[in-house]
């Protein structure tokens, strides 16, 4: 039996909390099977969830190299607590059965052991013509020093800023911050911080439209927008400067999300020399649209997707400045399933989808089997409200958590529409450019076994969570529900 000790465990899990559901997992004997390989390279069992089905957890040990965890669960930490959960199972010494390694495991360790070979191989000896990652010379690592330097500058110039604005009150003098403003947001672009500067001119423009409103729910509608991104500012700034500082020794971006929500712009070379890519795996698009923001005066094509291998949600986000507008194209939805060797996302922060990269995809005629794939990745509602939740939680992350819901019928009671899971667990819908319309007229005829997605979101007002429909997954397709 392999030998592991808690301290082992720690640096693998994700954070404290994946860390501590992981004992609690193993403490109360949710796994009803365990086996592992004669040479103890390859362990696996099945744990008891949330759902109806059992987790399919597995780990693959190889010397000097951090275990491959997997697991079947719906959960986007990696690993999760059920794959944190097997390796307590292995340092409580718990009894495991011998087994023969899957074909499937075998090929992917197989693959992953060329690709390591293949970097290796590429580090020693550069191929002709293909792009190489080069280490940065003195220079290099200098200019980045001082970007960051830079970096740490302006987040000091914005949190001065903003504690003199809560001294003065959200609303008071605003026309005589207007230069003051201006100046800041110049700052902010002068010093690498685009992230924050986009958030400053929102929160700026949210204030100003809140002094000029007539009807007071507009205003206090306004209003609670600029304190979230005050919020989301304050918290940037701190946690950025944490980083930044942490940092000012380092030559190169890691995979923290904290370097893309402050403005730093990664290549697709760096994701992949980060390894923050997706193997071997198709995808298809759940649902579409195209947002306008006032503030930044720029046009938003968001795609949402999903991996036909695991379930795993992903975002594609097209920019198109109003200023940049025909110069860009225009992204539009998608009916095909998308494949390719592998595509680079960027990295998210907890409960957030990922931004995925789709260019050079082979586009393909989607089958019956990839609807019913999708149909068995769908969360029992009352997990996907528990999720969502938590998820919402986070200040940085998007205020609008996509899910996918599994779905017996739909209900309309006291008009209202709900959607109704295999356990009868009730969730009431929110309308959405015809959404709600939607989904009352295919009340009436019998969906079947079938899935849902949409965005979560808090209503502040009402204070609860809603949940806004996008399309409807069917046995047979997928049918947009937007309008």
């Amino acid at each position: 039996m392999r030998t592991l000790s808690e301290q082992d465990i720690r640096p693998l899990a994700p954070n404290d909390s994946a860390f501590r559901n992981g004992k609690k997992i193993s403490d109360s004997g949710a796994f009803t099977e365990r086996v592992c390989s004669k040479d103890e390279s390859y362990y696996a069992g099945k744990c008891k969830g949330s759902g109806k089905s059992l987790y399919q957890v597995s780990a693959c040990f190889e010397e000097g190299k951090a275990p491959v965890i997997r697991c079947s669960c719906p959960s986007r930490q990696f690993p999760c607590k059920h794959g944190i959960a097997l390796l307590f199972e292995i340092a409580s010494g718990k009894d495991f059965a011998e087994t023969e390694i899957p074909e499937d495991i075998v090929k992917k360790q197989e693959k992953l052991k060329k690709r390591d070979e293949k970097k290796s191989e590429e580090k020693a000896e550069p191929a002709e013509g293909k792009p190489q990652t080069k280490k940065k010379s003195a220079s290099g690592q200098t200019a980045f020093r001082k970007k960051t330097e830079k970096q740490l500058e302006g987040l000091a110039l914005l949190d001065e800023a903003l504690s003199r604005r809560m001294k003065l009150g959200l609303l008071s003098g605003l026309t005589n911050t207007k230069e003051e403003d201006a100046l800041l947001v110049k700052r902010l672009g002068d010093s690498y911080l685009s992230g924050p500067q986009q958030l400053f001119k929102r929160f700026t423009f949210l204030l100003s439209e809140a002094g000029t409103a007539r009807e007071q729910e507009k205003k206090e509608s306004l209003l609670r927008g600029a304190v979230r991104e005050l919020e989301k500012l304050r918290t940037l700034v701190r946690r950025g400067s944490a980083y930044l500082t942490e940092r000012l020794e380092a030559t190169e971006p890691d995979a923290n999300p904290l370097y893309d929500a402050l403005g730093g712009v990664r290549k697709k070379e760096e994701l992949e020399a980060l390894g923050l890519t997706l193997a071997e795996t198709a995808l298809l698009q759940l649902a579409f649209e195209v947002r306008y923001d006032e503030a930044k005066r720029e046009f938003l094509d968001l795609g949402h997707w999903i991996s036909l291998s695991d379930g795993t949600l992903y975002r594609e986000m097209n920019f198109r400045p109003l200023s940049a507008k025909n110069y860009i194209a225009e992204k539009d939805s998608s009916d095909r399933r998308l494949r390719a060797a592998h595509f680079p996302y960027y990295p998210a922060f907890p409960g957030e989808a990922a931004r995925i990269r789709l260019e050079d995809a082979m586009a393909e005629q989607p089958e019956a089997a990839d609807f019913a794939r999708i149909i068995g990745f769908a969360a029992p509602i009352a997990q996907a409200v528990k999720q969502a939740a938590k998820a919402l939680q986070s200040v940085l992350a998007e205020d609008r958590v996509p899910a996918l819901l599994q779905l017996s019928d739909v209900a309309v009671k006291e008009d209202a529409v709900y959607l109704r899971d295999a356990a009868g667990s009730l969730l009431r819908v929110t309308d959405g450019n015809g959404s709600e319309a939607a989904l009352r007229l295919l009340s009436q005829f019998d969906t079947g076994k079938s899935a849902v997605f949409g965005l979560f979101f808090a209503d502040e007002v009402r204070r609860e969570l809603c949940f806004l429909p996008q399309s409807l997954v069917t046995g047979r397709g997928i049918i947009r529900l937007m309008l």
